[in-house]
């Protein structure tokens, strides 16, 4: 296991790795919480939970400097979504290993080092890989 992967065992439960593909999925639905949010409180309840970020939800850690947590919809503004990229540098700092898959950033016309600090930016196939470190893998 990689210095970047490995913990201190801080739940009873198993490792587990959560795959999120969908960037803001029920961001006006559900302000309040969101899966990223969620994450944090799984932090001590298993031995080690890490993130992979795939697909359009690699823009969740992509550092912007104009980024807004808000969306106009018709004459309203909403603005109070939840921000994502605070999110992943939460888990961050919380000792979760963030991963983000490099193909999509780079499909997506963003570049690596545009990362959020600490986030992992992998192959896809380099990703797969690191499943089997994992009892149980989850789609988020």
């Amino acid at each position: 296991m990689s210095g970047s992967t490995a913990t201190k065992r801080t739940g009873l439960g198993p490792p587990v790795l959560c795959v999120l593909d969908r960037a803001h999925r029920g961001a006006v639905e559900a302000q309040f919480f969101h899966a990223l949010y969620g994450l944090l409180d799984l932090h001590g309840q298993f031995e080690r939970v890490d993130v992979a970020l795939r697909g359009p939800a690699v823009t969740l850690a992509v550092e912007e400097d104009d980024y807004r947590p808000s969306v106009r919809l018709g004459t309203m503004e909403l603005d109070t979504l939840p921000d994502y990229r605070g999110s992943v540098r939460d888990l961050v700092a919380e000792g979760f290993t963030v991963f983000v898959d490099r193909d999509a950033v780079t499909a997506l016309g963003f570049a690596p080092e545009r990362l959020v600090a600490g986030t992992v930016c992998l192959d896809p196939a380099e990703l797969a890989l690191r499943w089997p470190q994992y009892d149980q893998v989850w789609f988020v």
